[in-house]
């Protein structure tokens, strides 16, 4: 049966894990924000790591050559929402990489109500961390599917991202992983999942522990989250068109 880092192949992610602080400084007119939003060969878990029934993440140090090489077009965000503060596009930041990771430079404009926003956060270092948004084009999953390493992954159309853990680093990792799991159901065939179920010895018993698995899901969400929240409700977030 397929794993779930195989069905991550092609899908949205995010690594909100925070791996990297960047610094900003003045730079004449503007505001000059360097930083990595990506780190190469150092493992970071998801669903909690291999020990805790997920896995650990590493990012190869040529992932990014391909996607660099296309000239991706990328936003700067906040959190992976909001406004672009700045963008390839445009010449307002450069992507590129180095013996670290994915190394960001981008020239914010301070007249930028956006920017005014978070300058001082980011100068006080109440922001001073960065993930990024990609597809995984192509990855190798060890045998025992504890480590999974991403050989290359897609950042057009994708974001780099000044981020914060405010409110609760244990609830930022729920959250991602109910958007992770929305990302795999988004992308299910009912004919080839139907087909996966007919294959197994006992498919009534893989559908009811893939229920238990989703109801797992709803508890680790944070707590009121939870109590407004049924399986009913969940399975209806995850099936909707989007």
């Amino acid at each position: 049966m397929t794993t779930r880092m195989e069905r991550l192949l092609g899908a949205p992610e995010r690594r909100n894990l925070a791996v990297s602080e960047f610094e900003i400084r003045a730079d004449g007119d503007s505001l000059t924000l360097e930083g990595h939003a990506s780190v190469f060969d150092k493992p970071y878990p998801i669903f909690g790591g291999a020990k805790d029934g997920g896995w650990d993440e590493i990012v190869d140090r040529r992932a990014f050559d391909a996607t660099l090489a296309e000239k991706p077009d990328v936003h700067l965000l906040v959190n992976h929402e909001g406004l672009p503060l700045a963008r390839t596009k445009s010449g307002t930041m450069d992507l590129s990489t180095d013996k670290t990771g994915l190394k960001v430079i981008a020239r914010l404009d301070p007249t930028d109500a956006d920017v005014q926003r978070i300058a001082t956060k980011m100068r006080r270092r109440d922001l001073d961390e960065m993930s990024f948004a990609f597809r995984t084009v192509r990855h190798d999953i060890d045998e025992d599917k504890s480590t999974r390493r991403l050989l290359e992954v897609n950042i057009h159309k994708g974001d780099v991202s000044v981020v914060n853990f405010g409110a609760s680093h244990h609830t930022s990792v729920q959250l991602r992983k109910l958007t992770d799991a929305i990302a795999l159901f988004s992308d299910i065939d009912p004919e080839a999942a139907m087909a996966e179920l007919r294959s197994l010895d006992n498919p009534a018993e893989a559908l009811a522990e893939a229920r238990d698995n989703l109801a797992g899901l709803i508890r680790s969400l944070t707590p009121a989250a939870a109590r407004r929240m049924s399986i009913a409700d969940a399975e209806a977030l995850l099936t909707a068109p989007r």
